[in-house]
Order: structure tokens, then C-alpha cells, then sequence
């Protein structure tokens, strides 16, 4: 017996198993039995469970009909759990179809788990539109690829393996032909591993962390195999050092890694976003993404996760196009926010970006006033230059009373350009010096009150007004009355009722 137990180590000697204990057993006297039953609970125990929490994934192995039931599907439920009446993915075709029925070892249940094998009835599902090697998933989870990152590792007493070379490729129930892109050098020698990015003939779902087997093209002889590292990488050109860094973080167990970088090459994502994208359940994320935002790996912005790196360029970005604005344009108090957010990319508009200001001003770096955005501590602040040509302008407007020329007629006047003249009026409208009546129609301050004056004193009296009323008062145009009107039913001070103004907030009334 002794002899037989040291053939067999030696056997298994330079496979996984070498180191395994070897159990001898009788099937006559029935010795040795109980204690290798034993051994087998003990190393079950140890076994890792299928999680069950992970989205639903299992690769099909057959597909057939059934009169008056339609198509049947059956497979290994690798994660996550099935139930009757929930919508499932068959990738390919893409489909997503209702589950009718699922057996399990004969039976009909109402749920199946992880771990099991497991029938389930899709009617709908034509059977010429799946094949084995498909699978059926959660909806919007999993991806069809032809191209995947990997590490590969070459059986020893093989042929060496050249790049590109075509090879049969296994991985779950699927079978189709790739071409290898070796990452690393010009070849791959028997005995070794290295970086690849296999490129399929056909799209298959790939999930990172799945196992895969490679073989010769002919003789159909097994060669190698390894583990997928990303399910939809970008097409990759050789021996780039980036690429190989990336790769070799990616190995890690921990999902962090992939996590991130999924995360930046998106540009940011929701949650439910990144869940799908990196294949976890989001109960499965909530607690990486928790202790990358402590590490400060990750940013969030409401319901929105950038990286770190991706929020401090968003912040920088801010913060330099501001600090340009005020040294172009040091009369305005702020910049507009819609335009200070057209800088940034497009997947930080909206929700994120407004999360952003909030939090720049909560760090006292930003002042948000409505819609306009200015750095902490700024404060216009004109030239001497820039106060005679303010004092200019305002004087224009105090002169032309209720009757302002046009704004293109009024720079000429001033001697200055016409974005130079903006800048003074948005000034002077942001002091509150001027005020804006319409569409090109601006008013000196002083005059706005004495138009409220006038209609102060009309409505102590009368309960109402008509615009030739008003135009009389004023002693001005029908044009000129009808517009400072307009601004006073804006400013919600008055309220039209047919051709008439009555005041509703009248300020002094």
C-alpha cells in the first residue's frame, strides 16, 4: 500500500495537488471510509459560497422546447438568485424576457439560488436565437465583448506562443476563436504567464475574475489558460508600460482597483451606474466606495462618485476659470453660473456641478449670489479710469429721464467700447445704481423712484390707472410708460386687469 500511496504522490507531484493528503480506502472491509467522509466535510466546509446577494449570472449549457411551455434554459446558477414572474437578460441575443417556471433537480420552484443547476421556461425566446455558451443574467448588468484583459499562463512542454496567433477559447459554457495580443514581449515561452488581450471572433459576456482555457487551433491539444482582468477594456497597442501598470493593479483582489478605474474612465457615475458597470451588486459597493472616499480615492457629489483626481480637476477648473474672469472683467461681481459650468465636462452638469459649488463654498473658497459665482474675498473694484466713465454713464441716464437712447447710441456718446460699456452698466446694475427696464432700456435709479413717486401719490387717491394716465403723469411717450409699466407688473408692484393697473405690492402704500 505504501508503494502505491508514493506513486501517486509522485504523480501528482508537479500539479496543484502535490501537497494533498492521500486517503487510503477498502470498498470490500469498508476501511479507511469514515475517515475520508470526514476529510471530504471538513474540506466542504472551507468551500467558499456561491454569493448569493451578487447579480444573477449563469452561463446556459442547453437550450430546448417544450410544447404549450416554449423555450427551456438550463445552466449553473453561478450568482445570484432567480425567482418566477422576474425579468432576465439572454445575452446574446440581448433580449430581456419574463420568467415563466424554474425547475430545480426535477422540481418546480419559486426561486432558485446560487450553486444550483437549474431550468428555467422564458417563452418568448425563440430557440434558434440562443445557443450554448450564452447567458442569462441580470438586465443591464452584463455586457457582450469581443475584446477582454487577462493574464495567461502556458502549460509547460508546450509550443512557444506567438502573437496573435489563433487559438480556441473556453470560458463557462462558450467556445469560440481568438486571436491573443501579447502585451508583454514577441512571444510566450512553455512555463510562463504574461499579460494578454484576447480578441474574439464572437461577442461573449466576459465578467472579471472568470477562468478561461486556451487551445492549440489544430491539434485541438490544451495549451494554457488564466483570468479575465477586464471585461471592456480599450483596444490596447503593445508594450505600453501604462497599460502594464494598469494590468498588474487589476490582479489585486481587492476590487478597489477595477472599482477606480471604471470610475475614471467613465468621468463619474451614479450608484446604480458604477454597479452595473463593475458588476456588483450595489449593497456589494456601498461599503468600498464608504472607504475610498475616506481614503480619499473617491469623491461624492450628491448621488454622483467621481475619483479623487477627477473632483480636484473639476475644483482647480473652477476656481482658474474664475480667477481669469475677475482679471478680465473685474466689474462684475460674479460670473454666471451656467457659463463657469460650460467649462467643465459633460458628465459633471447638473446635480454634480451644483454639488460641487455647494461644497467649494462650504470650504469658503467660492460665493454663490443666485446665479452668479465669484472667489471668496472678491469684490469689484473700479480704476479711476473706469469711475469717470461711471460717473459719465450715469449722468447719460439721469438726463435722458424716462426716454434712455439705445445702448449702441449711448456708447459712442461715452467714447467707449461696446464690451467695455456692458461691463460698466452690469456694474452699475449689480450696485442696483441702475436699473433695467426692459429689453435695451435702462433707467438711472433716481428715475425709477420718481416714476414710483408719481404712481404712489396717483394711487393714494385712485384704485387705478391706464397707461394713457400714466404717460400724462410722466409727461413722456405712450412707448416710454407702457414699458416702465411692464417692469412694475414684473416686480409684481402693480397687476393688470384688463386695460387698467391696480397696485398688488406696492412698495409705500
Amino acid at each position: 500500500m505504501e508503494m502505491v500511496v508514493e506513486e501517486v504522490r509522485e504523480y501528482l507531484h508537479p500539479t496543484f495537488l502535490a501537497d494533498a493528503p492521500i486517503h487510503t480506502v477498502s470498498s470490500v472491509t469498508g476501511a479507511g471510509l469514515a475517515e475520508l467522509r470526514a476529510a471530504i466535510r471538513e474540506l466542504g466546509e472551507t468551500v467558499q459560497k456561491r454569493d448569493e446577494n451578487a447579480p444573477l449570472y449563469m452561463p446556459l449549457d442547453r437550450i430546448f422546447s417544450i410544447s404549450g411551455f416554449g423555450t427551456v434554459v438550463t445552466g449553473t446558477l453561478l450568482t445570484g438568485k432567480v425567482k418566477v414572474g422576474q425579468f432576465v437578460e439572454v445575452l446574446p441575443p440581448g433580449r430581456e424576457l419574463r420568467v415563466r417556471g424554474i425547475q430545480v433537480h426535477g422540481g418546480m420552484v419559486d426561486e432558485a439560488a446560487a450553486g444550483q443547476r437549474v431550468a428555467v421556461n422564458v417563452p418568448g425566446l425563440e430557440r434558434g436565437e440562443v445557443a450554448r455558451g450564452s447567458v442569462m443574467a441580470a438586465p443591464g448588468y452584463f455586457h457582450l465583448t469581443r475584446f477582454c484583459d487577462a493574464r495567461l499562463r502556458l502549460l509547460p512542454g508546450t509550443r512557444p506562443l506567438t502573437n496573435l496567433i489563433p487559438v480556441h477559447f473556453y470560458l463557462g459554457t462558450a467556445r469560440v476563436t481568438a486571436r491573443l495580443l501579447l502585451l508583454e514581449g514577441e512571444e510566450m515561452a512553455p512555463g510562463t504567464e504574461g499579460f494578454v488581450q484576447c480578441r474574439l471572433d464572437k461577442p461573449l459576456v466576459v465578467r472579471r475574475g472568470d477562468r478561461f482555457i486556451v487551445r492549440s487551433y489544430s491539434p485541438m491539444i490544451t495549451i494554457g489558460g488564466g483570468i479575465i482582468l477586464d471585461d471592456q477594456p480599450p483596444r490596447h497597442r503593445r508594450f505600453r508600460p501604462e497599460v502594464l501598470a494598469r494590468l498588474e493593479e487589476l490582479e489585486q483582489e481587492d476590487p478597489r482597483p477595477f472599482v477606480l478605474q471604471k470610475l475614471k474612465g467613465a468621468g463619474g457615475a451614479t450608484l446604480m451606474e458604477l454597479s452595473q458597470s463593475v458588476q456588483l451588486s450595489t449593497e456589494q459597493l456601498k461599503g468600498i466606495l464608504e472607504t475610498s472616499i475616506q481614503d480619499g480615492d473617491l469623491a461624492r457629489l450628491g448621488d454622483y462618485y467621481v475619483t479623487g483626481e477627477t473632483r480636484m480637476a473639476w475644483e482647480q477648473t473652477v476656481r482658474e476659470r474664475l480667477k481669469q474672469f475677475h482679471r478680465e472683467k473685474p466689474l462684475l461681481p460674479g460670473m454666471a453660473k451656467s457659463l463657469l459650468g460650460g467649462f467643465l465636462p459633460r458628465k459633471a452638469a447638473g446635480r454634480p456641478y451644483d454639488a460641487l459649488l455647494e461644497q467649494l463654498k462650504k470650504q469658503g473658497l467660492v460665493v454663490i449670489s443666485g446665479e452668479l459665482v465669484s472667489l471668496e474675498g472678491f469684490v469689484p473694484q473700479p480704476t479711476p479710469a473706469q469711475e469717470e466713465k461711471l460717473k459719465e454713464l450715469l449722468t447719460a441716464l439721469q438726463k435722458a429721464d424716462i426716454s434712455p437712447p439705445p445702448l449702441r447710441e449711448l456708447w459712442p456718446l461715452l467714447g467707449v467700447k461696446k464690451e467695455d460699456g456692458e461691463m460698466l452698466l452690469d456694474y452699475l446694475l449689480w450696485q442696483k445704481q441702475v436699473i433695467k427696464g426692459g429689453e435695451d432700456y435702462y433707467l438711472h435709479h433716481a428715475v425709477v423712484e420718481k416714476c414710483l413717486q408719481v404712481l404712489r401719490e396717483h394711487f393714494s387717491v385712485n384704485r387705478s390707472i391706464t397707461l394713457a394716465q400714466y404717460r400724462d403723469l410722466l409727461q413722456g411717450s405712450r412707448k416710454d410708460a407702457q414699458a416702465i409699466l411692464e417692469y412694475l407688473d414684473g416686480c409684481k408692484y402693480t397687476r393688470r386687469l384688463d386695460n387698467e393697473r391696480v397696485p398688488f405690492k406696492f412698495p409705500g402704500l
